[in-house]
C-alpha cells in the first residue's frame, strides 16, 4: 500500500511536468532540458538543501532552543538555501543555452514562459523528493496532503527566478541583465519565506496562501501566452505582405489550436508530406516572429542575422512543398 501511494505521487509529478511543458504552446522547450532540471531538483537541490539546513539548524540550536532554531531555519534559512539550490539549475541551463546560441543563433531559454517551464520543472523535482522524505518521517497521510495541496508550491516559487532569467535576452543594458535574475531570485525567496512563516504560525492555513500563489502563477501563464500570440500576429503581418508567409496561412500562425486542427485535417486526408512541411514552415515562422521582436529589443546583430536566415529557411521550405491551408 505504501509503495502504491509513493508511486502515485511520482506519477503525479511526471504528469505535472508534462503538463507545464505542454502549456508552452508556441515554442516548447527541449524535453531533455526539462527532464535535466527536474532531476536536478530531485537530487542535487534536495541534497544541498538538506546538508546546509541541517548545519544551520544545528548551529542555531547551540545558541537557542531547538524549537526556535527549527522555526528560524524554516522561515529564514530554508527559503534562501532551497531557492539558491533550485535556481542554480536554471542559471546553468541559461548559460548552456547562451553558449549554444552563439554557435547556432538559437536561444532556447528566453521569455517568461521558458522561465516558468524550467522553474516549475526543478520545483516539481524538488517537491517530490521533499515529500518522499516527509513520507519516511511522518507517514503516508502527510505525504498525501502535501502532494494534493502543495504540489505546485515549489514550482510557483522558483518560477519567479526563471522569469527573471528568461527576461535577460529582452533587455539591452548590463545592469538590467544582472538585476532581473537577482530580483526574480529574491522574489522567490520572499514568497517561499511567506509561505513557511504562514505554515509555522497557522499550520494548514498556509495552503490557502499557497492557493493564491498558484492562482497568480496561472494568471501569469495566461497573460504571457496572450502576449506571445500578439507578438506572432504583429511580427508576421509584415512577412505575409512581403510574401515570406503565405497570406492564406497567416491566420493560422497566432492560434495554436487552429494550427493543430489544420494538421489533423492534412493527416486525415493522407497528405503526410504537406503535414511535415507545414509543421516546419509554421515552427520557423513562429521562431521568426519571436526572433524579430528580440532583435529589436536587444539590438543584437546576431539576432538580425538569424531573422534573415529564418526567412530564407521558410522560403526554401515553401519552395519544396507548400501545403495549402484548408478551411480558411
Amino acid at each position: 500500500m505504501s509503495s502504491t501511494i509513493a508511486g502515485i505521487g511520482v506519477l503525479q509529478a511526471v504528469v505535472y511536468l508534462l503538463f507545464i511543458r505542454a502549456v508552452d504552446l508556441y515554442e516548447r522547450e527541449p524535453l531533455s532540458y526539462v527532464v535535466a532540471v527536474f532531476v536536478w531538483g530531485f537530487t542535487v537541490a534536495v541534497f544541498v538543501s538538506v546538508v546546509f539546513e541541517s548545519i544551520l539548524q544545528y548551529t542555531l540550536g547551540v545558541m537557542t532552543s531547538a524549537r526556535f532554531a527549527h522555526a528560524l531555519t524554516a522561515v529564514l534559512g530554508a527559503p534562501v538555501i532551497e531557492e539558491c539550490a533550485k535556481g542554480a539549475a536554471l542559471f546553468l541551463v541559461f548559460l548552456f543555452s547562451l553558449l549554444l546560441a552563439r554557435s547556432r543563433g538559437e536561444m532556447e531559454f528566453s521569455g517568461v514562459m521558458d522561465g516558468i517551464v524550467y522553474g516549475s520543472a526543478v520545483g516539481f523535482g524538488f517537491s517530490l523528493a521533499e515529500d518522499l522524505l516527509y513520507y519516511v518521517q511522518f507517514g503516508p497521510e502527510t505525504f498525501v496532503v502535501r502532494r494534493i495541496f502543495g504540489g505546485f508550491g515549489h514550482a510557483a516559487f522558483t518560477s519567479l527566478t526563471g522569469v527573471g532569467i528568461g527576461l535577460v535576452p529582452w533587455v539591452r543594458t548590463l545592469p538590467a541583465k544582472v538585476a532581473l535574475p537577482l530580483l526574480g531570485l529574491v522574489g522567490a525567496m520572499l514568497l517561499h519565506a511567506a509561505f513557511n512563516l504562514t505554515a509555522t504560525l497557522f499550520g494548514a492555513l498556509a495552503y490557502a496562501f499557497l492557493f493564491l500563489v498558484v492562482l497568480a502563477y496561472l494568471v501569469l501563464i495566461i497573460l504571457w501566452l496572450a502576449f506571445e500570440r500578439r507578438v506572432i500576429r504583429q511580427e508576421l503581418c509584415e512577412e505575409a505582405r512581403t510574401g515570406t508567409i503565405d497570406p492564406r496561412e497567416y491566420p493560422l500562425m497566432p492560434t495554436y489550436f487552429r494550427r493543430k486542427l489544420h494538421y489533423a485535417r492534412l493527416l486525415s486526408r493522407g497528405r503526410f508530406g504537406h503535414w511535415r512541411t507545414d509543421r516546419r514552415v509554421h515552427a520557423a515562422a513562429v521562431d521568426l516572429a519571436f526572433t524579430k521582436r528580440l532583435a529589436r529589443r536587444s539590438g543584437d546583430p546576431a539576432r538580425r542575422e538569424r531573422v534573415e536566415r529564418l526567412r530564407e529557411r521558410i522560403l526554401q521550405l515553401r519552395g519544396v512543398s507548400v501545403g495549402e491551408p484548408e478551411g480558411l
